[in-house]
C-alpha cells in the first residue's frame, strides 16, 4: 500500500477547508493545534510561535498517552505537554500528580533530591497540583524539572519542564511558564482537531494515527456538506490501518465505505491494495477495474494512484496475466 504523501498534504488542506466551511467556521483563523486524546474530553493548545520549537509528537502507552515535546529556541528549557485518562477514582489535579510523578520517583531515586510538592493557580485561576525535584547528572551538573498536573473525574493534564542551568533567571522563567499553561480538560475535539492530530502522526507512525482518523470519521455528521472530508478521512484510515498491517480493519473501513459511497473510486483501489498484500490476484483486478471504471469521480485536485508504483500492487508482479492487466489501466 503506497503512502501517498503529497497527496496527502493537498487532501489535508482541502479537508480543513471544507470542514470550517460546513461548520460555518470560514471567519475563524489561527485556529490552534490541539493535543488531545482519541477516546475523550480534553485538549492542550500547543505552542506555535517562534518561539518554541517542536522536537517531539507521539502517544506513548498503546494509544492511550498523546505526548508533545518543545524546546526553547535556543535550547535552555525543555517543555513536554501530556494528556492521560484519569483511573485513580479521584477528580484531582493531586491525584493525576501521583499517578505520574510516584513510577518516576522510583525509577530515578538514587539521583533525585530536593522534591517539593505543592499547589498553585494558573493565571486563567486553573488549579495545578505541582512538583519540583533535581536529578543528579553527569560531573556536577543538576537538571531541575519542575510538573504542573491539571486533572478531572476523567482526565490528566501535564507540562513538565526542564533545565540545566542553576540561574535564577531560568527558574523564574520555568515557573512563568507553568503559570501560563492553560488545559482545557472540558474541551470537546471536533472532526478537524482529530484530523490535524492523525495526520501529523501519520508521517511518522500510521498506526498511532488511526485511532484518531477513526474518531475525526466518527465526529463528521452523516450530511452531503462532509461528503468529502469523510471521504479523505476514510482514505487516510484505510492506509493507516494497512500501512500497519491491520488488513482485516482496513478491509472492513473500505467496505463499509462503499456501501454508503459506492462511486468513490479510492475505495475500490484500497481494496485492490489489500488484496494484493493478501495475494488474491484476482480479487485485486475486480477492484481496480471497479476503482479505474469510477476515476472520473476522485476528488478535485486529486488524481487515481498509479499501481504500477503501488508498494501493495507490485507484490503481484510477477503474476504475468495480472501485470499485463494492471499495465493497461489508464493511468493519466
Amino acid at each position: 500500500m503506497l503512502i501517498r504523501s503529497p497527496r496527502l498534504f493537498c487532501l489535508v488542506l482541502v479537508l480543513l477547508v471544507i470542514m470550517q466551511s460546513s461548520a460555518s467556521r470560514a471567519q475563524q483563523t489561527g485556529r490552534p493545534f490541539m493535543l488531545i486524546t482519541w477516546f475523550g474530553p480534553g485538549a492542550i493548545a500547543l505552542p506555535d510561535d517562534n518561539a518554541w520549537k517542536p522536537e517531539l509528537l507521539t502517544v506513548y502507552d498503546k494509544g492511550a498517552r498523546p505526548v508533545a515535546q518543545f524546546s526553547t529556541a535556543h535550547g535552555n528549557i525543555t517543555a513536554s505537554f501530556i494528556l492521560f485518562e484519569n483511573g485513580s477514582g479521584k477528580p484531582t489535579a493531586e491525584s493525576c500528580r501521583e499517578d505520574a510523578i510516584t513510577p518516576i520517583v522510583e525509577q530515578v531515586a538514587r539521583t533525585l533530591s530536593k522534591r517539593e510538592d505543592g499547589t498553585i493557580k494558573t493565571d486563567n485561576a486553573v488549579d495545578l497540583a505541582t512538583t519540583s525535584y533535581q536529578l543528579a547528572m553527569s560531573g556536577s551538573v543538576r537538571q531541575h524539572n519542575l510538573f504542573g498536573f491539571a486533572g478531572n473525574k476523567t482526565t490528566c493534564a501535564e507540562i513538565h519542564l526542564s533545565t540545566v542551568h542553576d540561574s535564577a533567571e531560568y527558574l523564574q522563567k520555568m515557573a512563568d511558564i507553568l503559570k501560563a499553561f492553560h488545559p482545557d480538560l472540558t474541551y470537546r475535539p471536533d472532526a478537524i482537531d482529530y484530523f490535524r492530530l492523525a495526520s501529523r502522526l501519520f508521517k511518522q507512525s500510521p498506526d498511532l494515527a488511526a485511532p484518531y482518523y477513526k474518531s475525526s470519521l466518527d465526529a463528521m455528521p452523516p450530511t452531503d456538506a462532509y461528503k468529502t472530508p469523510r471521504r479523505v478521512a476514510t482514505d487516510q484510515l484505510v492506509m493507516a490501518l494497512g500501512i500497519s498491517g491491520d488488513l482485516k480493519n482496513s478491509r472492513a473501513v473500505a467496505e463499509l465505505a462503499i456501501a454508503s459511497d459506492p462511486d468513490y473510486p479510492i475505495n475500490y483501489y484500497n481494496l485492490a491494495c489489500a488484496d494484493a498484500e493478501q495475494g488474491n490476484a484476482a480479487q485485486a483486478k475486480v477492484h481496480l477495474q471497479q476503482a479505474f471504471d469510477r476515476r472520473a469521480n476522485v476528488l478535485q485536485g486529486e488524481q487515481m494512484p498509479d499501481p504500477t508504483k503501488d508498494d501493495s500492487i507490485l507484490k503481484l508482479k510477477k503474476d504475468k496475466e495480472f501485470w499485463a492487466f494492471v499495465q493497461s489501466l489508464p493511468t493519466k
